[in-house]
């Protein structure tokens, strides 16, 4: 299997998110995970969301929820190229049929709902979460 390069920075703010049920918008991860990233720059975004893509592929590869679902636009919603990515690298892990499910907001609540019931787990967040020294 190859590598995924994941920013640890973003996916320990994310899981900790996921912990307490809560969904975050672009901005307001970029500043509480000190990313850095200058969304004035479009550079700066595309590399954002490859971040974000890469960290739910790192999940779903190691059989976890893609944690990316929780990153969502002020309307609480996220374009629809972001959710046929996510329905696309979840429809193994949860087997996924297009004649039972679609990528909408329902698909995406329902994914965000995983997200947070695994990482509210205490034995999965200790094995698999943000590695506190």
């Amino acid at each position: 299997m190859d590598e995924i390069y994941v920013n640890l920075e973003i996916r320990e703010t994310l899981i900790d998110l996921a912990v307490e049920k809560k969904t975050v918008t672009y901005s307001r991860l970029n500043i509480s995970s000190d990313s850095g990233y200058n969304f004035r720059e479009s550079d700066d975004r595309d590399s954002f969301a490859e971040d974000i893509e890469a960290i739910s592929l790192s999940e779903v590869k190691n059989g976890r929820p893609p944690i990316g679902c929780i990153v969502v636009y002020k309307s609480g919603s996220v374009g629809k190229s972001i959710l046929e990515s996510l329905y696309n690298m979840c429809q193994e892990l949860y087997d996924l049929s297009p004649e039972t499910s679609k990528p909408n907001s329902k698909f995406l609540k329902e994914l965000q709902a995983k997200c947070h019931e695994y990482w509210k787990i205490p034995e999965n967040y200790k094995e698999f979460g943000p590695k506190k020294w």
